[in-house]
């Protein structure tokens, strides 16, 4: 339109410098006026759509169909990027009228964002071990300084495994930390949260102002990070313990790490069609990409002229792209599930 638009502009200019020059110059009564006001509106029309024009050439239309068929499920954000161009930079989504325009952003990303929010971090799971009873002396039956192996509710020799992608580290009182007389349930945790803080795996914080009897344990590794780290686990090899929780339980029995959650990540594009004129629509092209932790998971567009079947193509092909990976986890978590009950039937 912008190329239109300057057409016209530069006509009417040269209309109204006649309709100018044939005034000034005629023997009657002169109004210079009205031409004047005519060829000055239409040169700044003119310079107006030329302005557009060049933005038009310097920013070539990149929402094309070619480009938004090529998105497909778990691309990388740098990819899209590299055949989008640039997202929009803090986008006000509410004012693109998502609604009105038919693009629902699916529930699994829109759950994860604040109100009016496009990204969210990624949360990191974590394991939670909980320190009960009294103080006593080592070895000293009842008490915190009771044999784990032997009594089952003290934590003289206590050994907690934590494991993640296949690697185990047990931390071993006597060794890693030590139990000395009269330490409470207090003192135990900042021991066992110090002891796991400082192995390169892990980050632990024991003994929090709210949390006095608490041992809060998360991954370091970056590979760890978000829902992936909701398959680690851990639990206490000495056995069933009383003293020390893991989780809810505290017979001793393996528990996964909870609540990691990858980030979620919306962008959006936007051609207006009054600039980028190819068709004449006048339809400005919204493209909306939902990611996450840093794959492609959910495309919506609107304005970009394609068949009822392109339309749908990207979509089905997402549908299918994350069923067949839902399908490959399930059968693999099967076989390690199988594996490892003829390892201890071995």
């Amino acid at each position: 339109m912008a190329y239109l638009m300057m057409v016209v502009g530069l006509a009417y200019s040269v209309v109204w410098a006649a309709g100018l020059l044939f005034t000034s110059k005629s023997d009657g009564p002169k109004n210079v006026v009205v031409p004047a006001l005519g060829l000055l509106a239409f040169l700044s029309l003119t310079a107006v759509s030329g302005s557009a024009a060049k933005t038009a050439m310097d920013t070539p239309e990149q929402l094309t169909p070619d480009a938004y068929l090529t998105l497909k499920y778990n691309q990388s954000i740098e990819d899209v990027l590299g055949t989008l161009g640039p997202a929009i930079e803090n986008p006000d989504r509410a004012a693109y009228d998502l609604t009105g325009k038919g693009m629902v952003i699916p529930s699994e990303l829109s759950a994860r964002l604040p109100s009016g929010e496009n990204d969210a971090e990624a949360i990191n799971a974590r394991l939670v071990l909980s320190i009960l009873g009294e103080p006593g002396r080592r070895n000293q039956r009842n008490t915190l300084g009771g044999r784990a192996a032997n009594e089952g509710n003290g934590v003289s020799g206590l050994q907690i495994v934590l494991k993640e992608n296949g690697n185990e580290v047990t931390f071993t009182e006597g060794e890693d930390w030590t139990y000395e007389n009269g330490d409470t349930a207090e003192t135990v945790a900042k021991k066992i949260g110090e002891a796991i803080d400082a192995h390169e795996s892990w980050t632990a914080e024991g003994s929090t102002e709210l949390a006095p009897t608490k041992v809060f344990i998360e991954s370091s590794l970056e590979d760890n990070l978000g829902e992936i780290g909701n398959k680690q686990e851990g639990w206490v090899a000495t056995g069933k313990n009383t003293g020390v929780k893991v989780g809810i339980v505290d017979n001793g029995s393996t528990q996964r790490f909870r609540g990691g959650m990858d980030s979620v990540t919306l962008k959006f594009w936007l051609e207006e069609e009054a600039v980028l004129d190819g068709n004449f629509s006048m339809t400005d092209r919204l493209v909306l990409v939902g990611f996450i932790g840093d794959k492609l998971k959910a495309v919506r567009q609107f304005g970009i002229e394609m068949t009822p079947e392109q339309m749908t193509s990207v979509q089905d092909g997402i549908i299918a792209d994350r069923e067949a990976e839902e399908q490959a986890e399930a059968e693999a978590e099967a076989e390690a599930e199988a594996a490892l009950a003829a390892e201890k039937e071995e």
